[in-house]
């Protein structure tokens, strides 16, 4: 599993929760807070290499368009990725730094394993043009061929999905170095692979050199003031839960496609136009970008999202994101928050949670999307999202992508647990369809909203017909449920 948390930000394999309790608004920022995206080659992104040992190991890589990385049989055949980024004269001196994200798209990859990619501190000063496995700069030699390294700041796991971003969470070491503990306040890092020797461990990402600027490496950096806040005061006594809706719950599952249409066009708009259409409560939304891809290169596509569904209904809305790579969930829900939290799963995937109150009950709402490339990952990562949901009460709402069909053992492991809305309204004959399959994707029905067996009975299900003047706005169609909370 992959995330990343103080104070020795490991990511995957370790199952991490954070549970953030709500009392009161969870869609209010932190104070005077400023985001920073360094990405300009040159001056903002000061170098971006590999290094390789061996016959190569005098060789300049940095007009290269990749950044690759290689463990290999011997010292001659490993590569390494290093960067450094000109955080001296864009961020403050002890700012404090609230999140650093490197964000790096792939571009190769020999094999569909997961590798362990180690960010580590460079000790010296390497300079574009002049570095290499043997030396930082022109006539001054690594005190370690390969690099003088500095302390471990974490291990995200990156697979094979090629176009993708991978993020490594950077924040301890970008703290670190504004506050010139590395002698410069510049941030060096290298990436480096720290797993076994295996045939299909080579991995190439784009480098600040590509052609396409959308895939080049960006650091992402939010900070707040200089100094560190206050302690804060003891919390008040708990806030009594929020109000009743009543006992009907409307729901919405949409693999939004980064907001992409099919007319190749991102528009956020088309995608909040369309839920506000099924005047649901609760949303759960997949392929939404992080700061990631030709949609959401400069921004957090959620937060856009939040935003114009509360212009567009002058109601507030709320959110919780899990974003393992760049891309990922997104819960929007109109009903105040009880809880939010998020968890991260095997292969670089993640489910969001919310909790809302109806009819007096505490409804406490998931949205995950399952791998897509990868079949062998489904199994863990389904077995892994289900008993995590095991940690909260009935009633539960699972809604997702699961790249699955009907009648597979992927979805036997989901429906032991849950129930299908789409099948109990078929059932019950209150089930409509646009296309008069149920199908949300293409031919297929692989988006769905799973119930929990007690506690919430169905309405109604539909598959709306999203087209507005020939336009599709995702390459998938939501599904909706009206819920019946007892």
């Amino acid at each position: 599993m992959a995330t990343v948390y103080p104070p020795t930000r490991t990511v995957p394999l370790i199952h991490q929760l954070v549970m953030l309790i709500a009392i009161g608004s969870f869609a209010a920022s932190a104070s005077a807070q400023t985001t920073v995206t360094l990405s300009t080659p040159g001056t903002q992104v000061n170098a971006d290499l590999t290094i390789q040992g061996g016959a190569a190991g005098y060789t300049d890589f940095s007009n290269s368009p990749v950044l690759a990385s290689k463990v290999g049989a011997s010292e001659g055949t490993n590569r390494r990725i290093f960067l450094k980024f000109d955080t001296q004269n864009n961020i403050p001196a002890n700012a404090v730094i609230q999140s650093a994200q490197l964000y790096l798209v792939l571009a190769t990859a020999n094999s569909g394993e997961n590798r362990p990619f180690t960010a580590f501190n460079v000790t010296q000063s390497f300079v574009t043009g002049q570095t290499n496995w043997y030396y930082f700069r022109s006539g001054q030699a690594w005190n370690n061929r390969g690099g003088d390294l500095g302390g471990n700041f974490g291990t995200t796991y990156v697979g094979s999905s090629v176009g993708s971003a991978y993020a490594f969470d950077l924040t301890d070491l970008v703290q670190r170095a504004v506050n010139g503990e590395f002698g410069s306040r510049y941030t060096r890092v290298a990436l480096i692979d720290t797993g076994a020797n295996t045939s299909g461990n080579y991995r190439e990402f784009n480098s600040s050199r590509a052609g396409d600027p959308s895939v080049r490496p960006r650091l992402v950096i939010t900070y707040g003031s200089g100094s560190a806040p206050p302690p804060a005061p003891a919390p008040p006594p708990p806030a009594p839960p929020p109000p009743s809706s009543g006992t009907t719950l409307r729901v919405m599952q949409y693999n939004i496609h980064k907001t992409m249409g099919s007319d190749g066009v991102c528009s956020p708009d088309r995608i909040t136009d369309t839920i506000i259409a099924q005047n649901v409560q609760v949303a759960s939304l997949n392929e939404v970008n992080f700061y990631s891809g030709t949609c959401a290169y400069s921004f957090d596509m959620s937060e856009t999202l939040r935003s114009l569904m509360q212009q567009k209904t002058g109601v507030t809305w709320y959110k919780q994101a899990v974003n393992p790579n760049g891309v990922g969930n997104v819960l929007l829900s109109s009903l105040p928050l009880v809880s939010a939290s998020s968890f991260m799963l095997d292969g670089g995937r993640g489910v969001a949670q919310v909790g809302v109150v109806v009819n007096g009950r505490t409804v406490n709402l998931f949205s995950t999307h399952i791998e897509y490339d990868n079949a062998s990952l489904r199994p863990t990562q389904l077995a892994e999202a289900i008993g995590w949901l095991w940690n909260f009460s009935e009633p539960r709402v699972f809604m997702g992508d699961f790249n699955t069909w009907q009648d597979t053992p992927d979805y036997y492991t989901v429906t032991n647990a849950y129930l299908d809305g789409w099948l109990m309204a078929t059932n019950a004959g209150t089930a409509s369809s646009f296309n008069g399959s149920g199908a949300t994707e293409g031919l297929s029905r692989i988006d769905y909203i799973f119930l929990s067996p007690n506690l919430v009975s169905v309405n109604s299900v539909t598959v709306p017909d999203t087209v507005v003047n020939g336009v599709r706005p995702s390459d998938h169609d939501p599904i909706v449920a009206s819920l019946t909370i007892r």
